[in-house]
């Protein structure tokens, strides 16, 4: 395999064959139609012009990871203090689990979860705190987060994948993943790892954004979207997390599944399917 090879992504040539198409078809108007040539000329070049700008933009996220990862986290950072409406539903499950003792987070991000803990009784019963996240550019904003909730139990930030945690078996208490799933190469293998580091009668707290029912309106959105949120969103995918997890978790632990659709902003009404729940390990 040629790792320096340059790929361009595929929805950026389909973003501007689409472009070339919308101004060459215009010309299929009749020259007699003058107004008519002229209004449609402006739509098609403006429709064309912001193809063009959004193919050369997902160009340049995709091969630029720094900036791609720097993008993803400032937005995740944003976006999370905005989020109050499904807070109320993260914060819930989490409550719910009973956060407390030695804690595993996969995919911490910059600390969306910690504002559920300000002012509960997981601020005092967490132990430790182990952050898994490879994202470097989270670091100081989960650390900052932390330090404005008022939190002082010990964090450990571990700058690694999901997937090549090496975890002491029956080592954690709870271990959290939310809005992570999605974006991690080998679901399976996190998931493994979770099972691995959880004690006999330890929480598994999910909170995933999924695929909608199939050939409904929402699937055919986010089969439309896909290509590019999983430039924008560094790797998140649409998938069948549920699935996966009662498939993983069929045998060792006993599954809680809550199916609801989550109060999404208008420009991220595709993520609206969303699962929550527990499983504990038996």
């Amino acid at each position: 395999m040629c790792t320096s090879c340059f790929t361009v992504p595929t929805i950026t040539v389909q973003l501007l064959c689409t472009a070339v198409a919308l101004m060459y078809g215009q010309r299929a108007v009749p020259k007699s139609f003058k107004w008519t040539k002229r209004i449609i000329f402006g739509i098609t070049a403006l429709a064309s012009l912001l193809l063009i700008v959004l193919g050369i933009f997902l160009l340049v996220l995709s091969t630029n990871d720094d900036l791609r990862r720097r993008s993803f986290a400032n937005f995740c950072s944003k976006n999370g203090k905005q989020s109050e409406a499904l807070d109320e539903f993260r914060c819930s499950i989490l409550e719910k689990s009973d956060v407390s003792g030695k804690v595993l987070e996969f995919g911490p991000g910059p600390g969306t979860n910690f504002k559920c803990f300000q002012n509960s009784t997981a601020a005092s019963a967490i132990q430790e705190y182990v952050a898994v996240e490879p994202n470097p550019y989270f670091h100081e904003l989960l650390h900052n987060e932390k330090r404005e909730r008022d939190l002082n139990f010990p964090l450990d930030f571990v700058g690694i994948k999901g997937e090549d945690v090496d975890v002491s078996e029956g080592s954690f208490d709870v271990v959290i993943a939310t809005h992570v799933l999605c974006s991690v190469d080998f679901p399976e293998v996190v998931l493994a790892n979770a099972e691995r580091a959880l004690k006999p009668g330890g929480t598994f707290v999910f909170f995933e954004h999924v695929y909608a029912e199939y050939q409904t309106k929402m699937w055919y959105l986010q089969n439309l979207i896909a290509p590019i949120q999983y430039i924008v969103g560094d790797g998140c995918r649409f998938q069948d997390t549920e699935e996966i997890l009662r498939r993983k978790f069929a045998s060792q632990f006993d599954i809680d599944v809550t199916t609801f659709d989550a109060p999404m902003p208008l420009f991220l009404s595709f993520v609206k399917p969303h699962i929550m729940g527990l499983a504990i390990k038996k």
